[in-house]
Parts: C-alpha cells; sequence; structure tokens
C-alpha cells in the first residue's frame, strides 16, 4: 500500500535547488541500494542505481524509481537527465487506465506538451516494480542507453556528481492515458533541479537486478527523434532554477 502526504504548488517557480542532494536509500523489492532525491512538500521521488565503474555493456544505463503522489488516481511525474528545463531529456510515467504504468520519454522543447521522443535509448520495467492506486504510484525501471552526452549526461559525469531534474503534475495526460504519445500538461504541483550522487549510487548488484528487466516500453508512432544537444541550449532559465528557490522542497518536513 503506497500513501503519500499531497502538496498543491500554486505558482511556477521550483520547488527545488541544486543544494538538495540524494540520500542513500534501499529498494524494498529487489534490496538493491541506490541513491533517492525526495521532496518533503511534494512527496515526490526519484531513486536511481548505477552499474560498477568495472562494467562495460550497461555503462550507459541506470535503474530509476518514480514515486510520487496521485489526485483521485491521476497525474504524472518525471525525471529529467539534467537540471533545465528547456531542452532536458525526460522520462514520464503516469497510471494507464488499466490498472498498469504508462512511461513515455519527452524532450522538454515545448513545455506546455513535451514531444514523445525515440532514440537508441529505451524503458524497460522490472517485475514488481509497477504499483498503483488511487494515492499514488511507484514505478521502478531500467532506462537502457540513456545516459548519453547527447542527450545531456554523459557517462563520464556519470561517476560523479551530476544536476538533475524532476516535475510533477496531478492533471491526467489528455486523450488515451495507454497511449505514450499523451498530451502532457504543465507540471503545477512541483518542478525543479537537484544534485544527484550517481558515483555513490554505483553498485555490483545493478547487472543481476537489470538483467531481470521486462520487455522495453513501445513508443507511439507519432514519436519523433531526439534531438542532440538540445537540453541547456540557452534558454535563459538555468539560473532561475539554480537561484530564485527557498529550498522548500526539503525544509518543511511537516508537510
Amino acid at each position: 500500500l503506497l500513501t503519500v502526504f499531497t502538496f498543491a504548488q500554486d505558482d511556477d517557480e521550483p520547488t527545488s535547488s541544486i543544494s538538495q542532494i540524494s540520500t542513500p536509500f534501499v529498494d524494498q523489492t529487489t534490496g538493491l541500494p541506490m541513491e533517492r532525491f525526495f521532496g518533503a512538500r511534494t512527496s515526490f521521488g526519484f531513486a536511481f542505481a548505477m552499474p560498477p565503474t568495472s562494467t562495460t555493456g550497461t555503462a550507459s544505463s541506470f535503474i530509476g524509481q518514480l514515486t510520487f503522489p496521485l489526485v483521485n488516481g491521476q497525474g504524472w511525474g518525471a525525471m529529467g537527465l539534467t537540471g533545465d528545463m528547456e531542452g532536458n531529456f525526460i522520462l514520464a510515467a503516469w497510471p494507464d487506465g488499466n490498472g498498469g504504468v504508462m512511461a513515455s520519454f519527452r524532450q522538454a522543447t515545448n513545455e506546455d506538451n513535451p514531444p514523445e521522443v525515440t532514440g537508441d535509448f529505451s524503458v524497460r520495467p522490472l517485475p514488481d516494480g509497477v504499483v498503483v492506486n488511487s494515492t499514488a504510484l511507484s514505478y521502478t525501471f531500467l532506462c537502457e542507453n540513456c545516459i548519453d552526452a547527447s542527450l545531456g549526461l554523459a557517462t563520464q559525469a556519470a561517476t560523479g556528481n551530476a544536476v538533475m531534474g524532476w516535475a510533477l503534475s496531478e492533471q491526467p495526460p489528455r486523450g488515451d492515458p495507454a497511449n505514450p504519445g499523451a498530451f502532457l500538461g504543465f507540471h503545477e504541483r512541483g518542478f525543479g533541479p537537484f544534485t544527484a550522487r550517481l558515483g555513490a549510487a554505483a553498485t555490483a548488484q545493478f547487472d543481476a537486478v537489470a538483467a531481470t528487466a521486462l520487455q522495453p516500453v513501445a513508443a507511439s508512432r507519432n514519436a519523433v527523434a531526439a534531438v542532440a544537444g538540445a537540453a541547456g541550449a540557452g534558454s535563459g532559465d538555468e539560473g532561475e532554477l539554480e537561484d530564485g528557490n527557498d529550498g522548500g522542497d526539503i525544509s518543511d518536513d511537516d508537510d
């Protein structure tokens, strides 16, 4: 049973900052040691595990877990490879209307509806890693070939700390929720950057857990090719993300 607290974001100011750093976390289903960013006010969480540095075959992949609240079973959440809102390569997830979860790669070149994109990357859910009910969603997955400099996060950067991003909405995607290309609106419940301790998330258990991942989630026929280098292409938002936040998503633990 998933239980979360909810928080409504009233404006478009970031609800996190790069001063918020991921902390150690263990996935209770797999026992996999991870790092996790968690926003106390929004109850949005993103956990991640990285392959050990000696690994070659999975060096460009990571295991992630999105957890966030739903309102009457509705809403969507996303993680991004960078802290920039403009052009960020993101993975969004939402209830599919059939008791499961839909996942979709997007590129934030359009804030009002980030287009669905395809490429050499894929998302593969883990067995028993998908849980959804009327109040919350949890989606654990292998993001295969997602670590790529052209998408915003190079393999070299994945051995240290990196600024990543997140977004949350209480509104359902418009259209068929079982369609990975469904219309995503604005992330009105929260968004912003955080510092991910990717190097600290490297674990020898990575390959064994990654090997259990299910088949990739297929893209819709309307998906377009991802634009290389789109993240951080000079939107002017970067300073706002880093400096315009009061850090409240971590400090208000009683919300």
